[in-house]
């Protein structure tokens, strides 16, 4: 799970600053920090290193770790980044997230699922070199019965079902997206024969030639609330 939102009202704790005074150092607004401290949304990824680099924090314990006043108060002096690029690169990365709001809009035919180039964006861990597509889960999503009881809010992150990792997938919680369709379901595998499974009456067949409509759970952040 990131921890930005709780670190940042570390660092504003230790540094005894306001909402409003932090937000001014970023050219962000109050209500900017008040939603990346109470998990509500995360901030961009250019906005993170400033914050790292501003306060000479690790990239990643301040993406990471749970920071404490004291080690807030520990980093002084300039943090260096030589070749802060490929920091970036192997640390973090963004990743197109369905909001409530992008489901809603979804939903009402106002965009299509799988046209992820405008959608919100959450900054993650690098972890896997496939496309990644995050969900802020809501029961009004269509969703199989046998999933784990997850939270409002709680963040599903999946991987797009290649070839590479196809093998995993059987039994395992999938997404799919199409138009104005999206539905969370359990992938089946009978011989080549891949499906993923709504219920009795839902599923849809899997082709290795349709890019960006299935994809296979691959990481979950609980949301928390402080």
């Amino acid at each position: 799970m990131l921890r930005t939102g709780s670190n940042i009202k570390k660092i504003r704790t230790a540094k005894n600053l306001s909402q409003q005074a932090f937000a001014d150092l970023f050219e962000l607004t109050r209500g900017n920090i008040s939603s990346y401290e109470e998990n509500r949304a995360e901030p961009k990824l250019e906005t993170v290193i400033k914050i790292a680099n501003y306060f000479c924090i690790p990239l990643n314990k301040f993406v990471s770790d749970t920071l404490s006043v004291n080690e807030v108060l520990q980093y002084e002096g300039d943090l260096l980044l030589e070749d802060e690029n490929r920091i970036i690169n192997l640390q973090l990365r963004e990743v197109p997230f369905i909001s409530d709001n992008v489901f809603m809009r979804g939903v009402r035919n106002e965009l299509a699922f799988e046209d992820v180039s405008g959608f919100p964006k959450l900054v993650l861990p690098e972890t896997s070199n496939n496309n990644l597509l995050g969900v802020s889960f809501n029961n009004n999503i269509p969703h199989h019965q046998s999933l784990p009881d997850y939270r409002m809010n709680d963040v599903l992150v999946f991987e797009e079902l290649t070839r590479e990792n196809v093998h995993l997938c059987d039994g395992k919680p999938g997404l799919y997206v199409a138009g104005p369709e999206i539905m969370i379901g359990q992938y089946e595998v009978s011989g080549t024969r891949i499906e993923l499974v709504l219920n009795d009456f839902k599923k849809h067949a899997f082709d290795f030639g349709i890019v960006r409509r299935f994809w296979k759970l691959f990481a979950v952040y609980s949301h928390e609330k402080a």
